[in-house]
């Protein structure tokens, strides 16, 4: 009876062969050189992203500093940025600030806003 039982195992024992074991692992590391391609494309669209969004809010902080009167160098911005300002006057109490700020990416974040003295400061400032 062990006999039969003996060579039941090993007769019914198969297994894959050489190529059929190559082809497999060949597909399973296309496979995953696919996947960790797409996770490297994904994560730099998400610099991308955070990098674009920063850029805004450092452009959007510029301008709110110029509006409480602080006009600061490109002080604090992060290695590789650039920070450009223009002003434009626009007699008689206006003047159109330009803030653009440039990510190590060349997106360019580019923000306006318009500053005019009040009437009696435009009074006082031009009186007799």
């Amino acid at each position: 009876m062990r006999r039969h039982l003996k060579s039941r195992r090993c007769g019914s024992c198969g297994g894959f062969s050489l190529p059929e074991t190559l082809v497999a692992a060949l597909l399973f590391a296309v496979s995953l050189a696919g996947l960790l391609q797409y996770h490297q494309v994904l994560q730099q669209s998400l610099l991308h992203q955070m990098q674009q969004r920063q850029a805004w809010r450092l452009a959007h902080y510029r301008l709110e500093e110029e509006s409480a009167g602080r006009v600061s160098a490109s002080a604090g911005m992060p290695a590789g940025w650039e920070l450009h300002r223009a002003e434009q006057l626009s007699p008689p109490a206006c003047r159109r600030v330009n803030v653009t700020v440039v990510t190590p990416y060349h997106y360019r974040a580019v923000l306006n806003r318009w500053f005019c003295d009040a009437a009696d400061v435009v009074a006082q400032r031009d009186g007799p």
